[in-house]
């Protein structure tokens, strides 16, 4: 059961993080903004969950030989990812190289 909820939550995480665009939602298109080029900067998390249940029945009743034991069960697995993007700053170029300023 590990093994299928490793599997759906790393599946869904791959197709989310190719939905969001790769390092374009860390670093936005650079803006020109008062004379000078800036670059966003955001911060990307992942919030992975995972829920499983599961029940079952059985009766080892000895009425017939065709029916030595029946039973049955049931059970459901869940993943999900939730991504938050959050811009915390940006980046401009000086003359020593680029400087991050973060939001306040």
């Amino acid at each position: 059961m590990k093994d299928l909820i490793t599997d759906a939550i790393m599946k869904k995480l791959a197709e989310t993080l190719q939905a969001l665009g790769g390092a374009r939602t860390l670093f936005g298109d650079p803006i020109r903004f008062n004379g000078e080029e800036i670059v966003p900067v955001a911060r990307v998390s992942v919030l992975l969950s995972a829920a499983a249940d599961g029940a079952g029945g059985g009766n080892a009743g000895l009425a017939s030989f065709a029916q030595l034991s029946k039973g049955g069960g049931g059970g459901n697995a869940e993943a999900g990812v939730r991504v938050l993007v959050e811009p915390v700053g940006f980046l401009r170029g000086t003359a020593d190289g680029p400087v991050f300023c973060p939001l306040p």
